[in-house]
């Protein structure tokens, strides 16, 4: 069994080394796609694999489908049996030790490996030769047309946060290719999607807030159009309309009505409208879908996932609703509950579930 990683590269000799260094212990070759390095990146890359770097070029076409493509068409020609993706920004953890032999008993072509916060996964692990290819110049899916798709879970992968400069890159890169995508598929609800995150992320909230919903008026995958709208209310509060940031998290319960999330942001936004009544109905309705004393871990769900909201922080909006009603017994048992549901999700998703922090 021959497994390689595959990497995409440009100027990256801050992240590279320590992106191989996550793997080269247990492929057998690292693949680096050479994208238009002009620095010390490639000669860092060959240090940290040895005799196991391979290297191609790439002539770079503002489009990630593409250069993945040709990575997966170098690990067949290479005669590689499954292939890694990794990002330069990118970490692989390995969740046992035998993650060769865990590999090797997979059965299936494609497998989402979740992110080590557990709020999202990526399709990340393949069986060589492919069954599908990758579409989208940017934010890109991989179709695995007859292949059967699958989870991995002996493997989990983090990110290493981009500096504010790079950040800002990304997010102008990405809005030019989206808005062109967006063009020339005005249906395609995952172009709209991330139109709606980088326009998010560059502070238009109100532009954002015209995808997200353009998105969600679509009703394609279900968990997207629901999120669509989770993130539409946060436009919203962060416009200061709680209004339609209840409005926002109502209509994505009508595209997945077991999304925790939303109802807990229609308690906030509610808290903060000053509809407290509101806001104790919406916590509770929360609470029932979550994973603490709900049902929440009965629900499918693949990604687009905040694990406080599921947990504890409806309890933290109901405190709060509860002592503004004048009930500090009620609250106080609110807060305890918060406290057991914090340290049930700790125990559950360990340490590196990611904090919010919205705060009453």
């Amino acid at each position: 069994m021959k497994i390689v990683s595959l990497t995409l590269t440009g100027n990256n000799t801050d992240l590279i080394e320590a992106a191989l260094v996550s793997v080269a212990d247990w492929v057998d070759a690292c693949i680096v796609i050479d994208t238009g390095v002009t620095d010390e990146s490639l000669a860092i890359a060959s240090a940290v694999a040895g005799d196991k770097y391979v290297e191609r070029k790439f002539e770079w076409v503002a489009d990630f489908a593409a250069a993945r493509n040709f990575s997966l068409e170098v690990a067949k020609e290479i005669s590689a049996d499954w292939a890694i993706i990794l990002d330069t920004d990118e970490r692989i953890h390995p969740q046992i030790d035998n993650i060769r032999g865990a590999i090797d008993s997979l059965v299936g072509d494609v497998f989402l490996v979740y992110h080590t916060n557990k709020t999202y996964c990526k399709e990340k692990l393949f069986r060589i030769p492919t069954t599908g290819k990758y579409i989208g110049a940017t934010h890109e899916y991989f179709d695995c047309g007859s292949g059967i798709r699958g989870f991995m879970e002996a493997i989990a992968f983090s990110e290493v946060p981009k500096t504010a400069a790079a950040t800002l890159a990304k997010f102008n890169r990405d809005l030019a290719i989206l808005d062109r995508l967006v063009k020339e598929e005005p249906t395609n609800t995952r172009w709209l999607f991330y139109l709606g995150e980088t326009l998010k992320k560059l502070g238009n909230n109100q532009q954002a807030i015209i995808a997200y919903r353009d998105c969600a008026n679509l009703n394609g995958w279900d968990e997207e159009a629901a999120w669509a709208c989770y993130r539409e209310a946060e436009c919203w509060l962060a416009l200061a309309d709680y209004q339609e940031a209840i409005n926002a998290c109502a209509k994505g319960l009508t595209k997945h009505a077991g999304i925790a999330e939303l109802a807990w942001l229609a308690a906030y936004a509610s808290y903060y409208a000053g509809l407290n009544a509101q806001a104790i109905h919406w916590a509770h309705l929360s609470i029932a879908m979550g994973k603490h004393q709900g049902y929440g871990k009965a629900i499918e769900r693949i990604g687009f996932q905040d694990p406080e909201a599921q947990y504890e922080k409806p309890y933290d909006v109901l405190k709060y609703a509860l002592l503004r009603k004048g009930d500090a017994e009620g609250a106080k048992l609110a807060e305890q509950l918060y406290q057991n549901a914090c340290e049930r999700r700790l125990r559950h998703l360990g340490n590196n579930s990611i904090e919010r922090n919205y705060l009453i």
